[in-house]
């Protein structure tokens, strides 16, 4: 039913280019547009409706793939003014953040810019499947790996700690509560622990992002204020200064990337 009766043949929509994002969506395993739009809602912490018209500016979807995959997206570089260059810049540098997500290419050609931009719904479904297909495969297979160094290293335990008959006159007691931690087991736990201190390590990240992106928008907050305020006691009047020339100044401000906001005062 993802189909519709209006297929892209134009020279603008290539048809091929079309029934390769659509051949794409059908060869994975699909879920329900509730599963999707909940998990995209939960991850991305934004409200995502079932028509997925929240995905078309690009803003949900990279902070989806940055919550994923944190550190993949600049989410700093991120435009919220919802404008058609704002909406193609935001869906590029998504496209550049899958390319690091995944080398093999799969996920950044299931990023269709054009018709993404155009809020094109086959277009947005498939690349949504795509990720929540990527990104749970690639959970279960860190589970799985999980699972498995823990069985390993519980048998490992197990076999440790098997009760062997010992000649009591030839080898003295061993202290109550006494256990020796062999090679063989700590190289069992290895994967176990290094898995954990990388996702430790991530989390570090994360919040350290979240934090420099907090100031980044507290200074741009500070300095909208200052121009209000000066505003409010009437300078620039001479100069012609209004409500628009206000707007002007805090639609700049909002614009500002992180390297220029310095130099605004």
């Amino acid at each position: 039913f993802f189909f519709e009766h209006r297929f892209a043949v134009s020279p603008r929509s290539p048809a091929r280019l079309s029934l390769s994002v659509y051949s794409d969506f059908f060869e994975m395993p699909t879920a329900s547009r509730k599963e999707l739009s909940e998990w995209a809602a939960s991850l991305s912490g934004h409200s995502v409706s079932r028509e997925l018209k929240e995905l078309s500016t690009g803003v949900v979807l990279c902070h989806l793939v940055e919550a994923a995959r944190p550190g993949s997206v600049e989410i700093r570089k991120l435009a919220t003014m919802r404008s058609g260059s704002d909406t193609i810049a935001n869906l590029k540098l998504l496209s550049v953040a899958l390319e690091r997500v995944d080398p093999s290419g799969e996920l950044a050609a299931a990023c269709d810019v054009p018709l993404l931009a155009k809020g094109q719904p086959q277009a947005t479904l498939a690349l949504l499947q795509k990720l929540h297909s990527y990104f749970n495969a690639e959970n279960n297979a860190e589970l799985a790996a999980d699972g498995n160094s823990r069985s390993r290293s519980a048998a490992a335990e197990k076999k440790r700690t098997r009760v062997k008959p010992v000649d009591a006159a030839a080898e003295p007691a061993a202290p109550a509560g006494a256990e020796t931690l062999t090679s063989a087991a700590l190289a069992e736990l290895q994967p176990a622990l290094a898995a954990r201190r990388a996702a430790a390590e991530r989390r570090a990240a994360e919040m350290q992002q979240l934090r420099d992106e907090r100031d980044f928008y507290l200074r741009k907050l500070s300095l909208i204020e200052r121009a209000v305020s000066r505003a409010g006691n009437g300078e620039g009047e001479a100069e012609g200064a209004g409500v628009g020339a206000l707007a002007a100044e805090v639609q700049r401000i909002l614009r500002c990337p992180e390297e220029e906001l310095g130099s605004v005062s």
